[in-house]
C-alpha cells in the first residue's frame, strides 16, 4: 500500500518496506565552492539498479555557514515529467519529495536505472566570509527535517528503499573560500586654485570579489581650510545599475553617502557586480585660496588636502565606510587619496572689470521692491588693448535682469563701435541654479577686419571705462534689509548648452585670471500708505477729515504726515480737510495716488513733509 499526503509544504510518503534484491543503489551529493559570500549550486544525482517511480531528498547543512535558498528538480526527474514535487526550506537544510506519476490516467512514468543520473539541485550561500578556508558538509540527514520528519528514500516497484535498506548516501562538501578582501579607495583629485570656485572630482572606487553589493557608505574627510566640499553625486556605475534610494550629507570637514540599490517595489535585486575601479561616488570640491602666479616667475607649492576613508568620525551617529553584501555589512580595507589645487599661471595682465548697480536712491545700490535700475559694467586696463568680452555673471533669483535692455548710450562702445553682441539670460531658478547672465562682444567681427579695440585706460588719473549696462528690477520676493549679490561666476550655460565663463581677448588670446569686482542691490523697505487715512486705520472716511482738522489747530500727533496731504501739494492745512469732503460727500476729485482705496508708495516727492512713522512698508 503507498499513501501520499500534503499538508502545507510537506510531502510524506509511506510505503511499504523492503529490500531490493541486486546491486549497490545510493544518492549523491556534488561538491562545491564558494568565494566571499557567493553561492554555488550542487548536483544531486542517483544510482540505481531498477526504474524509481519517486524519491525524498532530506538534506542538512551548518546554518552558521550556509544557507539554502532553493532545492529542486532537475535532469531526468523533469525530462521523464514528475506530476509531484514539494520543496520545503528550512534554517538547517532542505526536503524534496517527489512523485513521478501522481496524476490520472496514470501513464506509470518513471527514472530508469542508471548511473549518476541528475535528479535535483541544491543553490547554497555562504552566510559569513570566512577568514580562512574552510570545508563544511551538505549532508543527507534523516529524521530530522520537516514535521513529521523525513528519511532519505527510493521508490521502486512500490517498495521504499531507505540507509537501512542498502541506500547509499552520499554527502558532499562546500568549501569557504576565503576572498580577496574588499577595498575602497578615494581616487587622488586637483582644481585649479583660480579663486573662481573651479571645482576638481575625486572619485570614490572600490575593488571587490567577496560577492554582488546590495548598498554602501562612503564617510570622506578633508581639510577645510584647503579645499571646500561642494557635492556628492552617485558614480557612474552606481548610477548605470539603478540605485534606488540615496542620502548624502555635507559638513564642514568632509561627507558621507549612504545608497540602497534596491530600495523599491518590486524589488528587483539589483546590485553592484564583482570587479574592480568600480565607480560608487563623486565627491566634488573647490580651492578655498587662490594661488595665482605671473607666468615666466617661480611656480609657487601647491596646497593639498587629504581625502581620507575615515570610518567613524561624520555624523550621528558617526558613519562608517561599508559595503553590504548579502545582507551583511563588510568593512573594506580603506585607500585614501589627496587632493591638490594647482597654482594658476596667469600672462601679466591688469585687467579690471566692475559691476555696479544704479538705482534712483540716496545710494546708488540701495532700491525698494519693485524698483528698476541699471546694472553697469566698467572696464580698467593701461597697457592692452582688448579685441573682446565674455561676461559670465550669476544673481540672486529674486532679481530680475531684463534681457533686451543692454544699452551702449555714453559707453566707450558707443564711440568705438561693436560688430557682435550676444545677450542670455536665465531668470528661471526652478532647476536650483541662480540666475545666469551671459553677454559677449567682440570689437572687429566683421569684414573688412579693420582691427577695432577698446583703448588703453588713463594710470595716472585711475580712469575706467564704461561698456555698457542692463535693466534690473528687485523682485516683490525679495527680502528687505538683505544684499541680493550679482557676482562674476564661471561654468554657467544660461539659455544654451555651452558652459561658459569670463574671458578677455588680447592679441587674439583667452585670458580668464584677472581682477573682477562683484556687487549687489541692497533691498530697503519703502513707506506705503492710504491718502486721506489721516487717523492711520486702514480706511478713509470723516472721521480723517476730522484728524486733520484737529492736527492743525489743537496739535493732534499724527502718524503719517503724507496720508494727511489728501490734495498732495506737499503741505498740510485746511485745504487738505476740505479736499477730502468734497470727494467724501459732494463728488469732487478723488485724492491721487495712493489711495484712498489701497497702500502703495507716495508717487510724488514732498520733500517738506516728515517722513512717514507708522511702520507700514511694501517689505
Amino acid at each position: 500500500m503507498r499513501t501520499s499526503i500534503l499538508g502545507g509544504l510537506m510531502l510524506t510518503v509511506t510505503l511499504l518496506l523492503s529490500t531490493t534484491a541486486g546491486g549497490q543503489q545510493s544518492l549523491t551529493i556534488s561538491d562545491g565552492s564558494i568565494l566571499g559570500v557567493g553561492s554555488d549550486t550542487l548536483n544531486v544525482t542517483m544510482d540505481s539498479t531498477a526504474a524509481t517511480e519517486g524519491f525524498v531528498l532530506a538534506i542538512g547543512i551548518d546554518n552558521s555557514l550556509l544557507t539554502v535558498s532553493d532545492l529542486s528538480t532537475a535532469g531526468a526527474t523533469d525530462s521523464t515529467g514528475a506530476e509531484l514535487a514539494v520543496p520545503e526550506i528550512f534554517a538547517d537544510g532542505a526536503t524534496l519529495g517527489v512523485v513521478l506519476d501522481a496524476q490520472s490516467p496514470f501513464d506509470g512514468q518513471t527514472i530508469p536505472a542508471g548511473s549518476g543520473t541528475l535528479i535535483a539541485t541544491l543553490t547554497v550561500s555562504a552566510a559569513t566570509v570566512v577568514s580562512s578556508d574552510t570545508d563544511t558538509s551538505v549532508s543527507f540527514t534523516d529524521g530530522t527535517l520537516n514535521s513529521p520528519a523525513l528519511e532519505n528514500i527510493l521508490v521502486q516497484g512500490g517498495l521504499s528503499i531507505g540507509a537501512g535498506q542498502g541506500l547509499g548516501l552520499n554527502d558532499g562538501t562546500v568549501s569557504l573560500l576565503e576572498p580577496p578582501p574588499a577595498t575602497m579607495y578615494t581616487l587622488d583629485s586637483s582644481a585649479p586654485a583660480d579663486g573662481n570656485g573651479t571645482i576638481g572630482e575625486a572619485f570614490v572606487t572600490m575593488d571587490n570579489s567577496l560577492g554582488p553589493v546590495q548598498g554602501f557608505v562612503t564617510a570622506v574627510t578633508h581639510d577645510p581650510a584647503v579645499i571646500t566640499l561642494e557635492d556628492i553625486g552617485l558614480g557612474a556605475d552606481t548610477l548605470s545599475n539603478g540605485a534606488e534610494f540615496e542620502i548624502s550629507n555635507l559638513y564642514e570637514n568632509g561627507g558621507t553617502l549612504g545608497v540602497v540599490m534596491d530600495f523599491n517595489p518590486p524589488f528587483d535585486g539589483q546590485t553592484l557586480p564583482l570587479g574592480n575601479g568600480i565607480h560608487l561616488a563623486t565627491y566634488t570640491y573647490s580651492c578655498v585660496d587662490s594661488n595665482i602666479y605671473v607666468e615666466g616667475e617661480a611656480v609657487p607649492a601647491a596646497a593639498t588636502s587629504p581625502l581620507t576613508l575615515d570610518s567613524g568620525t561624520l555624523g550621528t551617529p558617526p558613519l562608517d565606510n561599508v559595503l553590504v553584501i548579502n545582507g551583511l555589512s563588510l568593512q573594506p580595507i580603506l585607500s585614501s587619496g589627496t587632493f591638490t589645487c594647482e597654482p594658476v599661471g596667469v600672462p601679466a595682465e591688469d585687467t579690471i572689470l566692475w559691476m555696479e548697480t544704479e538705482f534712483d536712491t540716496d545710494e546708488g545700490n540701495y532700491a525698494y521692491l519693485g524698483q528698476t535700475g541699471d546694472l553697469c559694467f566698467y572696464y580698467k586696463d593701461d597697457d592692452d588693448y582688448i579685441q573682446g568680452f565674455t561676461l559670465t555673471v550669476c544673481y540672486d533669483c529674486d532679481l530680475t535682469i531684463h534681457e533686451d535692455s543692454w544699452e551702449f548710450n555714453g559707453s566707450i562702445l558707443d564711440q568705438v563701435g561693436i560688430e557682435y553682441l550676444a545677450v542670455q539670460v536665465d531668470d528661471d531658478c526652478s532647476d536650483g541654479e541662480t540666475g545666469e547672465l551671459i553677454v559677449a562682444l567682440l570689437m572687429d567681427a566683421l569684414p573688412p577686419f579693420d582691427g577695432q579695440t577698446l583703448p588703453q585706460t588713463d594710470d595716472l588719473n585711475e580712469v575706467r571705462l564704461l561698456v555698457g549696462k542692463m535693466r534690473v528690477t528687485v523682485d516683490d520676493t525679495a527680502e528687505c534689509d538683505a544684499e541680493q549679490p550679482i557676482y562674476w561666476c564661471n561654468d554657467i550655460n544660461g539659455n544654451g548648452d555651452v558652459f561658459l565663463y569670463n574671458n578677455v581677448v588680447i592679441d587674439f588670446e583667452s585670458i580668464q585670471i584677472y581682477e573682477r569686482n562683484d556687487t549687489f542691490v541692497y533691498v530697503v523697505p519703502e513707506e506705503i500708505f492710504q491718502r486721506g487715512d489721516c487717523n492711520s486705520d486702514d480706511k478713509v472716511d470723516l472721521a480723517d477729515s476730522a484728524t486733520m482738522l484737529a492736527n492743525q489747530f489743537n496739535g493732534l500727533p499724527i502718524l503719517c504726515p503724507d496720508a494727511c496731504d489728501s490734495n498732495d501739494d506737499g503741505a498740510l492745512n485746511m485745504a487738505d480737510s476740505v479736499y477730502l469732503l468734497n470727494w467724501l460727500f459732494k463728488f469732487g476729485p478723488i485724492p491721487t495716488a495712493p489711495g484712498p482705496y489701497e497702500d502703495g508708495p507716495d508717487a510724488t516727492t514732498d520733500d517738506t513733509l516728515p517722513v512717514c512713522d507708522s511702520d507700514d512698508t511694501n517689505c
